[in-house]
């Protein structure tokens, strides 16, 4: 038997395909056909209830589209919530912090002062500290750096009425850079100690500074929020 030549084979395929297409040509019309003599066929209370039918699910799914919008609004104001929560935790000292920083170390070979204490402490705030710790107890607005007596009459600082051992390390957290010339420029507070009453403290930029929680009291002694829940003018 003769082997069919290549152009017969072509035009066998050309043939075969040109039936399919015919074919879903032709289904397509009698869909279409179909589906408009449905609906000429409806009468018109059927219509009208389709389109009222058509109408509920649509004011359905706005509705739900609604429900979903107040949802993720809501999600929106309780993350900004938790956000303000964690920041106002942080700088208030409620939480333990870390960050990189500076380290000011005074030894036991100078006689320091509450003051120069304090100075420390103010210039390190000027100069951007987000945290402040000494001897790795947490700075407060509310703390109080004192010069305490004891029994022997000697005297010793104290922060919150806590005796500061020598060597007194202050450690604050913010940029490294920017808080040690805060305090080492010419005229500054470690210059002053230094021509002035011949104390030298180590200033020191650190990778990473750990501070412990503060120990605050979180009951309000005096504040109460407005009775009837108006703000304050």
């Amino acid at each position: 038997m003769p082997e069919k030549s290549p152009k017969t084979s072509r035009l066998l395929s050309f043939c075969v395909a040109l039936t399919f297409l015919s074919f879903a040509i032709v289904c397509q019309i009698n869909f279409e056909s179909n589906s408009v003599q449905s609906l000429e066929s409806q009468s018109t209370e059927n219509l009208v209830a389709m389109v009222r039918s058509l109408n509920d699910y649509r004011n359905r799914l706005n509705a739900e589209l609604a429900v979903l919008e107040r949802t993720e609004s809501s999600r929106s104001v309780t993350v900004s919530l938790e956000q303000q929560l964690n920041s106002a935790r942080i700088f208030s000292g409620a939480v333990a912090v870390s960050g990189p920083g500076i380290s000011v170390t005074i030894t036991a070979d100078y006689d320091l002062y509450s003051t120069d204490v304090i100075d420390i402490v103010n210039e390190m705030k000027v100069s951007g500290a987000e945290a402040i710790a000494i001897n790795n107890q947490r700075v407060t607005n509310k703390s109080r750096i004192t010069q305490e007596t004891d029994l022997d009459e000697h005297l010793f600082l104290a922060l919150d009425g806590e005796r500061l051992l020598t060597p007194i390390v202050i450690t604050a957290i913010g940029d490294p850079a920017t808080l040690e010339k805060g305090l080492i420029f010419t005229g500054g507070i470690v210059d002053n100690l230094n021509t002035l009453y011949g104390i030298y403290p180590i200033v020191r930029q650190e990778e990473q500074v750990t501070m412990p929680a503060a120990r605050l009291n979180v009951t309000p002694t005096y504040m109460r929020l407005p009775t009837d829940g108006s703000e304050p003018a």
